[in-house]
Order: C-alpha cells, then sequence, then structure tokens
C-alpha cells in the first residue's frame, strides 16, 4: 500500500473523530516492540510512560515478551497505573515531593506493593517522613544515581548530561544505601516481638530475617570500601 492509498484509509477510519488524535500502526508497533526485545538479548525492558502516552499500548507491549515493568512519569501517574495495570512494577522515575500522592500511596497496600519513588538523599527521606510521620508503612525507593560524563571530575570545569542526583561515584551510592538500611533496621528493633512476628507471617519487609540478611550486605558493602 503506498502512501497516499494508507492516508486515505486512515482519513476514513477518523473521519467521525474530533482532532487532535494520533493514529498507531499495530502491526509496526508489534514489530518494533519484538525487534528492540531481540536487541535487548534477555534483559528485561522497563517502558517510559512518558514516551508512550496510551494506557492500551502499554498493556499491549507489556503481554509481550521481553517487556517487565513501567518508569511513571510522577507519583499521581503511577497510582493511576498501579490501579489500572494491577500487578505491574511501577518505578516512579523522578524524586517527589508530593504530599498528596505520598500520603495516597501510603493508603494504599496494593499500590505500595507495586510502587518504589526515587530517592537521591537523606534529606529526601526525611522529607518524605515530615509529611507522613515517622510510623508510615514502608515505601520501596530506589536510588537516583547521575550518570552524567564528568571527564574532569572535582575540578567543576566540565559536566556532560543532566544533573539529576547528587549521588555520583559508587562510595556515595553505598552510603546512601547503608543510611536507608540502617534506618529500616532501626524501625524493626525498636517494634514489639508479637509485631515482628505477625510481619514476619505477612512477608511484610520489617522483620528480623531481612534485617539479618540486610545487615550481611551492609558489610559486604563496608568491607569494599575500607
Amino acid at each position: 500500500m503506498n502512501d497516499v492509498s494508507a492516508r486515505a484509509r486512515l482519513d476514513a477510519a477518523t473521519k467521525h473523530l474530533e482532532p487532535p488524535l494520533a493514529v498507531v500502526d499495530l502491526d509496526a508497533f508489534d514489530q518494533n516492540a519484538a525487534d528492540l526485545a531481540r536487541r535487548a538479548a534477555g534483559l528485561p525492558i522497563r517502558l517510559a510512560s512518558k514516551s508512550i502516552r496510551c494506557r492500551f499500548l502499554l498493556e499491549r507491549a507489556l503481554a509481550m515478551p521481553g517487556f517487565a515493568g513501567v518508569m511513571a512519569c510522577s507519583l499521581p501517574e503511577a497510582l493511576w497505573l498501579a490501579r489500572e495495570l494491577d500487578g505491574t512494577d511501577i518505578l516512579v522515575a523522578y524524586p517527589t515531593v508530593d504530599h498528596i500522592a505520598l500520603r495516597e500511596l501510603a493508603r494504599d497496600e496494593r499500590a505500595r506493593r507495586s510502587i518504589s519513588i526515587m530517592i537521591d538523599s537523606v534529606e529526601h527521606l526525611d522529607l518524605i517522613d515530615a509529611g507522613l510521620g515517622s510510623d508510615h508503612p514502608e515505601i520501596r525507593v530506589c536510588i537516583e544515581l547521575d550518570v552524567s560524563w564528568r571527564p574532569l571530575r572535582g575540578l567543576g570545569v566540565l559536566h556532560v548530561g543532566p544533573r539529576r542526583s547528587p549521588v555520583f561515584t559508587p562510595r556515595q551510592a553505598a552510603d546512601l544505601a547503608v543510611t536507608i538500611a540502617e534506618a529500616v533496621d532501626a524501625k524493626v528493633a525498636a517494634m514489639p516481638n508479637d509485631l515482628v512476628a505477625r510481619n514476619a507471617a505477612a512477608g511484610s519487609p520489617l522483620n528480623l530475617l531481612r534485617a539479618e540478611h540486610r545487615a550481611e550486605h551492609l558489610r559486604e558493602i563496608e568491607h569494599v570500601f575500607r
């Protein structure tokens, strides 16, 4: 089919719709998705919702082999996606200070199982705790790294790429991970034994077995950076 006949076919199919609108060739979409999965060579591909602004297409891609999870633009969008794409792993692309959305996340157990929010500093964690209270339910977090190129790091004269995060070096990432884990372990240590037992039975991240396992990794990290 040439371009003229393809345009005529699409115009006829959409003439009853009010513009602006977009038309997607699903055969081409599927071929592109399959080619991406082939080139990924077994690594799972996370879909960026800022690039695919259509839930139907997100669902279509996630149903294909090689695709897993969504990176959402914002926490409110992630909450909506968690309701619409039940069970999908969702990462919020940017650190958030949206306390209304954070409170909604804290109230929604199902959303907390699906959504991870981005953090880039201890101060950001403190801000979340201040907005939700220190006794809020556990929320999954992911550390935001600055992966820009700084060939003359330390001199401050050349920076290629966005300034995404104050976490740039492996040591900074490890220090932040240790701080987060220690905060969780301190909360576990302060819990009554019966509550610890109930949490462990329910598979909560706040339980002693996981805390002990986490402590092993903390010791490994500290050994590497000595």
